[in-house]
C-alpha cells in the first residue's frame, strides 16, 4: 500500500493488487499513510494446488486487464 500511495503522490498513476483476505487491512494501512481511497484490486486467492495451469494463467490474464483499466481511470484524474 505505501509504495501504490507513494507513487500516486508523485503523479504516477497506480494500483494496488490485494488478495480477498487482505481487503480490510489493505484499506486500514492506505488510511493510516493517508490515502484511504487509494486504488485497489481485489481478487480471489488462486488455489494453485487445485487448479489448472490455464485456469491460473486466465485468472492472471483477468487481473492484469482490470488492473490496467484501473490504471488508466487514474492516469485520467
Amino acid at each position: 500500500m505505501r509504495d501504490t500511495v507513494n507513487m500516486l503522490r508523485e503523479g504516477v498513476p497506480a494500483v494496488a493488487l490485494v488478495h480477498e483476505p487482505f481487503r480490510r487491512l489493505a484499506r486500514m494501512a492506505a488510511g493510516q499513510v493517508g490515502m484511504p481511497d487509494a486504488p485497489l484490486l481485489i481478487y480471489p486467492r488462486d488455489l494453485v494446488a487445485e487448479e489448472s495451469p490455464q485456469d491460473l494463467e486466465a485468472k492472471a490474464c483477468e487481473v492484469a486487464a482490470a488492473g490496467a483499466r484501473i490504471v488508466l481511470d487514474v492516469g485520467k484524474g
